[in-house]
């Protein structure tokens, strides 16, 4: 597949045919057969094996789609960019993929029950394999866990130690157990340093010494009704924010949404391009980019004549970018570099300075893009079908607009499906809040918009 090296060969296979009394023409035929072939060639024996595992592969995935998946996924356990991959696949089929459940999960992705894929305790960081047997042992065995406190006594705390647990907690395992949130687990109390997932472990230990010295009460109570369970922390649970970015320093991925999920009307409406596609600044040339992403890391740096500069790491769905902002246009943006920051970013694909033939990403604005629909809409036209209009859909627009008042002009757009003809009914006295309106309205199923 090298073709400066096939060049070289070329030469001496010609050469050394024609001193065989072969005619040069002849020899540069065959070559050339052979130079295709090393571009990527198969010999039909190895085609034939690789048409039956794509028929099995294909067979499986149209009869049986979320044991396939699951089985990708598994296969790919260690590799945190093709799960992200295929768990992108698995939306995309209409497949959930749903977080680790210290109830229902095993060592791999599974499909429970109910169709749905759950997501693997062996992809959680910090849970290994010793202590994922002895979670789904002892649930195999006894049932499933109540509690923290339950799943503390039952399980082999050497197998299942405090840094597991305290991974499961973020990742989510924990969310089935009733009237908890995941901030409890690793809450600290007056500035202490033990964590709830602390007192969670010592109890077990003392409920576990108790038992073992067989010491009972005059009325037969056993240790674990002589020491009470002690209560779960009163605090604040994790913003949505927080719980994403738990997940992702545990599995890698963000496993129960995406920072960005929230902002799909504005990607959709004034994103042209992705993170990814900026890969290849060639193939966009000359043009002017809008796109959006998460600042998952940014530093503020100084060149060697002492110019600061910054950098960052920006990421949508599709993948990641570094940009770096130098001069003017760092000391303009600079407040922007923080993690976390969600930015709409405009720029333009221009040749480098004095070097034509390469290209750079010229930013001209940014801003955060929960200010995008705020500054770039104008106006909203509801466009609705007369045969959905119905008092219900009239109540619901009805309180959408008076939970919403701004500054944004609206007008409705009822078009006839049956006749061909539609009627814009502008409102010359109500105005709203473009980004609460939009939000609110977008979860009417039988409603479209269009932005000016």
């Amino acid at each position: 597949k090298m073709t400066d090296v096939m060049e070289k060969e070329k030469v001496k296979f010609v050469e050394g045919a024609q001193k065989k009394g072969i005619e040069k023409e002849n020899a540069e035929d065959v070559f050339s057969v052979m130079e295709k072939f090393a571009l990527y060639g198969f010999n039909r024996s190895h085609s034939a094996a690789y048409s039956v595992v794509a028929y099995q592969t294909a067979y499986l995935k149209a009869h049986y789609p979320a044991e396939y998946m699951a089985a990708v996924l598994t296969r790919n356990l260690n590799d945190i960019k093709k799960i992200t991959f295929f768990i992108d696949e698995c939306k995309r089929s209409g497949i959930p993929v749903l977080g680790p459940d210290v109830n229902e999960s095993q060592m791999k992705f599974v499909v429970n029950s109910k169709g749905k894929i759950r997501f693997g305790l062996g992809a959680v960081k910090g849970v290994g394999e010793a202590a994922v047997e002895a979670l789904v042992s002892e649930r195999k065995e006894n049932g499933n866990y109540t509690g923290i406190f339950d799943l503390t006594r039952r399980v082999n705390l050497r197998s299942c130690n405090k840094r597991c647990l305290e991974a499961l907690a973020m990742a989510g395992a924990f969310d089935s157990f009733e009237n908890t949130h995941r901030a409890q687990y690793l809450f600290k109390e007056n500035n202490e340093e033990a964590t709830f997932i602390d007192k969670a472990i010592k109890h077990a230990n003392q409920v576990a010494g108790k038992n073992s010295m067989s010491q009972h009460s005059l009325f037969g109570e056993t240790a674990d009704s002589i020491i009470p369970d002690p209560k779960l922390p009163d605090c604040e649970p994790w913003s949505k924010m927080e719980i994403l970015n738990k997940e992702r320093e545990v599995a890698g991925i963000y496993i129960s949404g995406h920072p960005l999920e929230d902002y799909k009307i504005e990607i959709d409406n004034f994103c042209n391009t992705t993170v990814n596609d900026l890969d290849d600044l060639k193939r966009l040339k000359n043009k002017d980019l809008s796109f959006a992403g998460i600042v998952t890391s940014a530093a503020h740096k100084t060149t060697k004549t002492g110019k600061p500069f910054g950098s960052l790491v920006l990421e949508d769905y599709e993948g990641s970018t570094q940009l770096a902002l130098f001069s003017e246009d760092y000391l303009k943006y600079k407040h922007f570099f923080n993690k976390d920051s969600l930015l709409f970013i405009k720029a333009r694909v221009q040749p480098r300075y004095h070097q034509s033939e390469q290209f750079e990403l010229k930013v001209h604005s940014i801003s955060l893009l929960s200010e995008v629909l705020a500054k770039c809409v104008s106006g909203i036209t509801v466009q609705m079908s007369l045969s959905d209009i119905s008092e219900d859909l009239i109540d619901k627009i009805s309180k959408s607009l008076k939970k919403n008042t701004g500054l944004c002009k609206i007008k409705f757009a009822v078009y006839d499906t049956i006749e061909k003809t539609s009627i814009e009914l502008p409102a010359r006295k109500l105005k709203v809040d473009s980004a609460d309106f939009l939000k609110m309205i977008s979860l009417i199923p039988e409603l479209k918009f269009k932005l000016s």
